[in-house]
């Protein structure tokens, strides 16, 4: 079922990379944080839909490539621009992913090791 989610949301990050937009005013520098969110969750759910480590190298090899691609892809999309710094968003965000699920798997076998569970303070 995990595996179903991540590549629903995968999919849904591409339709929504790819439609046009009109050029409109914003934040400045808000979509990198919207490019950062999206493809930390998009890491999480690839690191809890697979067991493997390899597979999971594999998965962020494949969102940092896709990334690329898209911004890439992004020059021919009307009110659409490819950037480095979107590109760089993204790759800060799959490493931010993969850095706090490692984290949490960590923390997560120290306290369940002998059926301890969490320490209560």
């Amino acid at each position: 079922m995990l595996q179903v989610i991540y590549i629903s949301y995968v999919l849904l990050v591409i339709f929504l990379s790819v439609i046009p937009i009109s050029a409109g005013g914003g934040v400045q520098y808000l979509d990198k944080v919207e490019h950062a969110t999206a493809y930390c969750v998009m890491g999480v759910l690839a690191y809890i839909s697979v067991e493997s480590l390899n597979k999971r190298i594999i998965l962020y090899i494949f969102m940092f490539l896709l990334g690329i691609a898209i911004e890439f892809f992004q020059m021919y999309i009307p009110g659409r621009d490819a950037s480095v710094y979107d590109a760089m968003a993204n790759t800060a965000g799959l490493a931010l992913s993969f850095l706090l699920c490692w984290v949490f798997s960590i923390l997560f076998k120290r306290f369940s090791v002998g059926g301890k569970g969490v320490p209560s303070l």
